[in-house]
């Protein structure tokens, strides 16, 4: 699908510019101690060369499979709220910029190669997609699970190293390279996200904000904060403060009030990842090791605990749990929505849920550490992201592998310009500089495998620390770090012995 404006043209350039750039690398800066990825750079496209408009193609062959199906297990309707699968097949156009832009995407594949797309909708497809493999059962070619389910198939050696496929080639920029340098075990990769897919998108975590009140209050311009390096903890920390108030006067800070920030526990973790910190992450030999135990992860800790530990600050639906179906759907966006929070932390999907919001709100990355650190990190939620993985009961690589490439070629043309330029960008977010975040976004997107595996259950640790307000990150390490080295020494042996 083409956009009919240049305007338009211009900033998928962009945005397809940053998916190319995040395969770079710079050494770190000294502020950047777990995070070694280039730099986001905004840039100029008022001129733009024959070269950068040409259409990058995948190196797949003139071919045609006579009609062959590739099977996709997908999540379905009835999974778990808002992450069902519209990333891979729809049956027709509806109007829907996403569903169409799917539906001409495979259109376009089809046509070209003569194969058809399919897909299998599921309740639960982790739990099918373990049942298949153990059946010997080959109706799946393509499983979409979350991240970390596919996580724990890759150790149970249920899935084929992609780095085998004929065809997949994970260097080229329709397949997302921070996933591919920063997921990898040993060299050996068994799930691959970017173009292809979109729930991992909607499950990068981001600051959304109140732009109201943010005049109202008189506070500083969050855009320009970011543009200048200067969006950091402790200017996020200081707004949050400015903010707060009691506003129905009875001396108690409550679901009538207004909050410097809403979220939920885990937004502890995130917050530690956008100051740059990991738990654990690929040495130069590609082994996962703990790299949480420095001075630094208890200084982001101090820092995050100032407003995310203060409730008469911070509003988390974790806590009203109980009280309401779903205190995030019942609770705390609807609390944004009234203007009762100046900052709302959560995955980026949850955007597609506020169009019927009528105060204007736009989108930050996640806060830095401080001016030093070189770069914006945007955690990518692998419980709800999706990677395509392919099982070890497909005995049809050569077609599989072909016909992935295809897809996820194709969808950087399609599928994403229609995510980013049309749905997302254009719907919910209610001006031009909102745009220019989501390229920075999508240019610090960032994976850490030891949130993806929780290796000792060390990630748990930064909820509870959020919940207790106290700072135990010292204690706490010394008593899940043996249980966490054990669990890293178990999953290398795993993924050595894997296929």
């Amino acid at each position: 699908m083409k956009k009919i404006t240049i305007i338009s043209t211009f900033i998928f350039i962009i945005i397809l510019s940053t998916f190319i750039s995040c395969a770079e690398k710079n050494e770190p800066a000294q502020s950047d101690i777990n995070n070694t990825e280039t730099p986001y750079i905004l840039q100029d496209t008022t001129e733009n060369t024959p070269e950068e408009n040409q259409k990058i193609l995948p190196a797949l062959p003139e071919t045609d499979f006579d009609g062959a199906i590739i099977n996709f297990l997908v999540r379905s309707e009835n999974y778990h709220w808002y992450w069902c699968s519209r990333e891979i097949y729809a049956e027709q156009e509806t109007g829907e910029p996403l569903n169409d832009a799917v539906y001409r995407r495979n259109r376009t594949v089809e046509d070209k190669y003569n194969f058809e797309i399919k897909e299998y909708r599921s309740d639960n497809p982790f739990n099918d997609a373990q049942k298949a493999v153990k059946a010997d059962d080959g109706t799946y070619d393509v499983f979409m699970l979350g991240l970390n389910e596919e996580g724990t198939m890759a150790q149970n050696g249920y899935l084929i190293d992609l780095y085998s496929v004929p065809h997949i080639s994970l260097d080229k920029p329709w397949w997302d390279q921070r996933a591919v340098n920063q997921l990898n075990i040993g060299g050996k990769l068994y799930y691959a996200l970017g173009d292809i897919n979109t729930q991992d998108n909607d499950s990068v975590f981001v600051a959304f904000f109140n732009k109201q009140l943010i005049a109202d209050y008189m506070l500083e311009d969050p855009y320009q904060l970011v543009r200048d390096g200067k969006w950091t903890l402790d200017k996020f920390n200081q707004m949050i403060i400015e903010i707060s108030r009691d506003l129905n006067g009875d001396g108690i800070m409550g679901i009538e009030d207004l909050y410097g920030q809403l979220g939920e526990e885990f937004g502890a973790y995130m917050l530690f990842a956008g100051a740059g910190g990991k738990v654990a992450a690929n040495n130069s030999e590609n082994y996962p090791e703990l790299v949480i135990n420095n001075e630094r992860t208890s200084a982001i800790i101090d820092k995050m605990l100032v407003s995310m530990g203060n409730r008469d600050l911070t509003l988390l639906a974790n806590d009203y749990s109980g009280k309401y179906g779903n205190p995030w759907d019942d609770l705390t966006r609807p609390m944004f929505k009234n203007n009762q929070g100046l900052f709302y932390m959560i995955g980026m999907g949850t955007g597609n849920l506020m169009r019927d919001m009528e105060i204007d709100f736009g989108v930050l990355p996640m806060p830095k550490f401080d001016e030093a650190q070189t770069e914006y990190y945007c955690p990518v939620g692998t419980y709800n992201a999706t990677a395509a993985c392919i099982p070890v009961t497909n005995d049809r690589l050569e077609f599989t592998g072909f016909a992935l490439e295809a897809i996820a070629a194709e969808s950087m043309y399609t599928v994403t310009e229609a995510y980013y330029d049309i749905n997302f960008m254009n719907k919910n977010l209610r001006d031009e500089e909102s745009i220019e975040m989501l390229k920075i976004i999508l240019s610090s997107c960032s994976y850490d495998l030891g949130y993806m595996f929780n290796f000792g259950g060390m990630t748990d640790i930064f909820a509870i620390m959020a919940r207790k307000n106290v700072n135990t990150f010292a204690s706490d390490y010394e008593k899940k770090a043996d249980k966490a080295q054990k669990d890293i020494e178990k999953l290398i042996e795993r993924f050595d012995n894997a296929g």
